[in-house]
């Protein structure tokens, strides 16, 4: 393998998760502004059905421009939710059509949705960056392996939660895998947490964490803003 084999892997897979996070970026602009208008003198979110309904064509013109996405929307931090009220504005694909996916957000309830304590909400919301979590299973979503992607989000200058998207890993394999192709056997997209995103063997299959670098392999970083994300090669 070349070092130009190396560089130009590197370089096109950081060139497809900035494009996809820019992409996600300027979804958070546009819901920032759809919901401006929802919060109260109380300082709680109580979004209308107006609203709603804009928020809801903002989610699917973006699904069904990303059709790898099977998800997308906003999610507000539970502190300022109206209570009586709390919903999650996020969307999911169904077939050729689209549906909200509806939460549980009462604390009381055995199915409450305790999402603050998730690695992409505290990610896009606490450190305030890109933030990719997982993979994992979504057993509360669409019970797929999914990675969810998010960013902070914004009304004016006010941090109100995170916007995001859910990807499932067999389209993100379908992405990247051949990006890797060009590599010696072995080759893995690594996330912050050493898991395996994507890998072209069945050692680094998705999900599997590489806690030390193997012998006869590297790692090395790849620039994404925020991501940490690196790429493990046989040298």
């Amino acid at each position: 393998m070349t070092g130009d084999t190396l560089t130009a892997a590197i370089s096109e897979i950081s060139g497809w998760f900035e494009h996809y996070f820019r992409d996600i970026e300027q979804l958070r602009d546009d819901l920032g502004e759809a919901v401006a208008s929802a919060f109260g003198r109380d300082g709680l979110v109580t979004i209308q059905p107006d609203e709603s309904e804009r928020v809801r064509e903002i989610a699917v013109d973006f699904l069904r421009a990303h059709p790898r996405s099977d998800g997308a929307g906003i999610i507000f931090e539970l502190a300022q939710l109206d209570p009586e009220r709390a919903r999650l504005e996020w969307w999911l694909r169904d077939g050729d059509d689209f549906q909200r996916n509806e939460f549980i957000l009462n604390p009381a309830s055995e199915r409450f949705y305790d999402y603050e304590k998730l690695d992409w909400f505290r990610g896009g919301f606490h450190s305030q960056t890109r933030t990719i979590a997982g993979p994992y299973i979504d057993h509360l979503g669409v019970d797929y392996y999914i990675s969810t992607l998010t960013v902070p989000a914004y009304v004016g200058d006010r941090l109100v939660g995170v916007v995001g998207t859910d990807v499932r890993m067999d389209d993100l394999e379908r992405v990247l895998m051949p990006m890797l192709t060009p590599l010696p056997r072995g080759a893995a997209v690594l996330s912050r947490h050493d898991q395996v995103l994507v890998g072209s063997s069945g050692e680094f299959s998705t999900g599997v964490r590489v806690a030390a670098v193997p012998p006869g392999y590297a790692r090395v970083p790849i620039p994404t803003p925020g991501l940490d994300l690196r790429l493990l090669y046989r040298e």
